[in-house]
């Protein structure tokens, strides 16, 4: 399911804290691998996303007095792969215990915490969203699946003619498609 609610969330966020900074690099061994950019303030994230035409990945977390575990970013970047999917996307990281985050979380209509959600390219619409728990295998399926900025093609029913054969009609019938 999609909303479009981009214009809504950027008219609606506040300038706050400074983002937590842009795409850098990181020398590991003989090899250099890009972090992706991670900001706390969504209205940055979002304008970010805008000029590098890449989707956002939102990451509405509890505040430190919750019971709810907190989406951890930095464990997310631990494996390689991940963080090649990552580099795909411009990540926003709310902690919804301060004013403006309590406004985002507000926004995005979330019924629980953590919220992670994925705003298509064009900032238009919510192309992915859940509460729940996410093991490393789902993380990778959804990175993989949305990194393009755009919702997955839906596959659509097969269109049933109507037919005077007495023999197709009933197939339709037993096969459910009438």
């Amino acid at each position: 399911m999609t909303l479009q609610f981009g214009s809504v969330l950027l008219l609606a966020a506040l300038a706050g804290n400074p983002g937590a900074g842009s795409t850098q690099g990181v020398t590991t061994g003989d090899a250099t691998v890009s972090k992706p950019s991670v900001y706390d303030n969504y209205k940055e994230a979002y304008e970010a996303a805008k000029a590098a035409n890449r989707p956002v990945l939102v990451i509405l977390n509890p505040g430190a007095d919750s019971q709810a575990q907190p989406v951890d970013v930095d464990a997310l970047q631990r494996s390689a792969h991940r963080r090649e999917l990552l580099v795909n996307y411009v990540i926003a990281v709310i902690d919804t215990s301060t004013p403006d985050g309590q406004k985002v979380h507000k926004l995005f209509e979330s019924p629980a915490l953590p919220r992670v959600s994925v705003i298509d390219k064009q900032q238009k619409w919510q192309i992915y969203r859940t509460s729940r728990s996410l093991s490393a295998e789902d993380w990778n399926m959804v990175l993989q699946t949305y990194r393009s900025g755009f919702a997955p093609a839906v596959a659509t029913q097969p269109r049933v003619y109507k037919s005077n054969c007495p023999n197709c009609n009933l197939n339709n019938q037993n096969l459910g498609l009438r």
